[in-house]
């Protein structure tokens, strides 16, 4: 049985366009179109994930991974590592202006005021944290 984390360190997930998101996970060696956990975020949506879900994953099985942004079930080559979910507190998704509204553009946004705000109790196990 896997062991209890009372606390979790959080990184919030924003999608600031008007259009459904998938963040879906690539892993090593894994055939074409297969891919691991699946984060949906609808328009407008924030949403808390563990920071180090996807970086535990790769440590413990040794596999590297990437993480695809997809919009309109279309892979807009954007890509994030699990690294990335750790260095920064909060992950905004926006769309483009005007000229430029079928373009993604990712921000990575670090608190530096106080790290301990990261933080979240949980009372469940560590492995079965759901996205």
């Amino acid at each position: 049985m896997p062991t209890a984390t009372p606390l979790t360190i959080v990184t919030e997930l924003i999608n600031m366009s008007g259009v459904e998101m998938e963040i879906r996970e690539k892993r090593s060696q894994s055939p074409e179109g297969c891919y691991g956990k699946i984060i949906t975020l609808d328009p407008y949506e924030q949403r808390e994930i563990s920071a180090r879900k996807f970086q535990q994953k790769c440590t413990d099985s040794l596999r590297s991974s990437l993480l695809k942004i997809f919009v309109g079930n279309h892979d807009t080559n954007l890509v994030l590592k699990p690294y990335h979910f750790i260095d920064y507190s909060r992950i905004e998704f926006r769309r483009g202006t005007d000229q430029n509204a079928e373009q993604i553009f990712i921000r990575g946004v670090r608190d530096t005021s106080s790290f301990l705000y990261r933080f979240k109790l949980s009372l469940i196990p560590y492995q079965s944290l759901s996205l």
